[in-house]
C-alpha cells in the first residue's frame, strides 16, 4: 500500500492559544501547521527543527533561529514589513522569503480614519469624562474638529496609504501624498508636512525612514496638526513628538505603532496631553485574520506544490 505523501510543515512563530488554533487550521488546508508552546527562543526554535516553511507575524525572527531550520524552504510574513526577518541571511542560505503585500491594507486604514476621528472629535477624552461621572467637556466649541473638508496628507502611498485617502473621500477631504518614487501625483515631503490639518504615516521601518518626523519637521507643521501613525514607530522620534502635544504645536497624536512595544511605562508619550493609543492593531481583525492567513497559505501550498507564487508578493 503506498504511503500517504508528508503534508508540507510550517512553523507559525506566534503563540496562538488552544482557541485559535482549530480556526487557523481549518484556514490553512493541506498543511500540517506547527505551533509554539510560547513566544520564547527556545520554543520557536523547537517549532523550527522539522519545519519546512515558517510564519512570522508580530514576533522578530532572530538570524540565530536559521540554525534550528535545516529543512526551511521559505518563510512567509504574515502581513506586509519584513523588517522582523533576517531576510539577507535567509537569501544567503537559499530561503526564500514572501509577504502578503495589501492584503491588510482595508483592515488598517480602517483603524487609520478611527484614529483620526477619535483624535479630532476627542472621543476617548469624552468616554473618560462620562465615566467619571461628568458630561461634555466645556470647551469643545473650540477644541473639537471636523474630519470633512479638512487637508489630509499621507507620507506613503501604497495599498494602504491608497485605501486611507479612499476612505477620505467620503468626508470630502482634500488629500495630499508624498512618495519616494514621485508617482502618482506625489507632492514634496516638505509640502505636504507643512500644510495639512492631518498628517497620516504608511511607511515601512528603514534607515531612511528613521524619525522621519522629528523636531524639525514638526516645527514646519501648523499649530496644531494631528499625527496619525499606523505604520512603524521608527518613524518617529517621540521624545520630539512628546514635547510638541505639551506645547500644543502637534494637537493631538493617534498611534498605533511605537519605537518599543509594548509601550514602556517611563516613555514621554504616556504623559504627553491628547494622544489615542492602540496596540499596533490595525491589522489585527476577526476579518484580516482570515484574510491574511488564507493568503500565506496559498502561497506556501502553491511553492511545495512546484510552483510559482507572485512576482508582487517575494521579497527580492
Amino acid at each position: 500500500m503506498p504511503q500517504a505523501q508528508r503534508l508540507p510543515r510550517v512553523a507559525v512563530l506566534e503563540h496562538f492559544d488552544d482557541s485559535v488554533r482549530p480556526r487557523l487550521r481549518d484556514l490553512a488546508p493541506g498543511l500540517e501547521l506547527i505551533f509554539c508552546a510560547s513566544d520564547t527562543i527556545a520554543d520557536r526554535r523547537a517549532a523550527l527543527e522539522d519545519a519546512d516553511y515558517a510564519v512570522v507575524r508580530a514576533v522578530k525572527m532572530e538570524e540565530s533561529l536559521l540554525d534550528a531550520a535545516p529543512r526551511l524552504k521559505l518563510i512567509h510574513q504574515w502581513g506586509t514589513g519584513t523588517d522582523g526577518i533576517p531576510v539577507a541571511a535567509a537569501r544567503t542560505r537559499g530561503i526564500t522569503v514572501a509577504r502578503c503585500p495589501g492584503v491588510n491594507a482595508p483592515s488598517v486604514a480602517d483603524l487609520t480614519i478611527g484614529l483620526m476621528l477619535a483624535c479630532l472629535r476627542r472621543i476617548p477624552v469624552a468616554d473618560a469624562r462620562i465615566r467619571a461621572g461628568h458630561w461634555a467637556e466645556p470647551d469643545l466649541y473650540d477644541t473639537g474638529r471636523d474630519l470633512a473638508g479638512t487637508r489630509v496628507g499621507l507620507i506613503g502611498y501604497g495599498a494602504i496609504g491608497r485605501a486611507v485617502a479612499a476612505r477620505l473621500a467620503g468626508f470630502d477631504c482634500d488629500v495630499l501624498h508624498h512618495r519616494a518614487s514621485g508617482a502618482d501625483g506625489s507632492r514634496p515631503l516638505d509640502e505636504v508636512i507643512a500644510s495639512v490639518d492631518v498628517l497620516s504615516l504608511h511607511l515601512p521601518a528603514a534607515p531612511e525612514t528613521r524619525h522621519l518626523i522629528n523636531a524639525a519637521r514638526i516645527a514646519q507643521m501648523q499649530r496644531g496638526t494631528v499625527l496619525i501613525n499606523t505604520a512603524r514607530g521608527e518613524l518617529v522620534d517621540e521624545d520630539a513628538l512628546a514635547a510638541a502635544l505639551h506645547t500644543g504645536q502637534i494637537g493631538a497624536a493617534g498611534l498605533d505603532a511605537f519605537a518599543q512595544e509594548p509601550l514602556p511605562a517611563d516613555s514621554p508619550l504616556r504623559r504627553a496631553p491628547n494622544t489615542v493609543f492602540s496596540a499596533h492593531s490595525g491589522g489585527r481583525t476577526r476579518d484580516n485574520f482570515a484574510r491574511v492567513a488564507r493568503h500565506w497559505a496559498t502561497n506556501i501550498r502553491l511553492h511545495a506544490a512546484g510552483g510559482e507564487i507572485a512576482a508582487g508578493d517575494l521579497v527580492a
